[in-house]
């Protein structure tokens, strides 16, 4: 499905739900969407109005439970180990992009 502005395919799915996200990493994926053209201004006027909130409101909670995984998972990646499950590979595609399957890195 393409984008309505442009020629470009739609952007994926959200992976997790906002209430989920560093709001920092979320502002700079909207300047990123913005700046490609693949999110109209009004709803980005929205979604800043909102950004505001959620920031206003203090320092995201540290989820210690995650960054574990995050590190093991960048352990392996740094030995040259693929992720031992499909938990693992969901974390390894949302940390380092299809640019880590398309190396080879992801190979099970």
């Amino acid at each position: 499905m393409a984008n309505q502005r442009t020629d470009r395919p739609a952007p994926r799915p959200r992976r997790r739900t906002p209430a989920e996200r560093d709001p920092l990493a979320a502002a700079w994926r909207l300047i990123d969407a913005l700046w490609h053209e693949e999110c109209e201004p009004s709803r980005a006027q929205a979604i800043v109005a909102a950004l505001r909130v959620v920031l206003s409101a203090g320092q995201v909670p540290y989820d210690r439970d995650r960054a574990l995984r995050e590190a093991e998972l960048l352990g392996l990646a740094m030995h040259g180990l693929p992720p031992r499950d499909d938990e693992e590979a969901r974390l390894a595609e949302e940390l380092f992009g299809r640019r880590y399957w398309e190396e080879g890195q992801g190979e099970r």
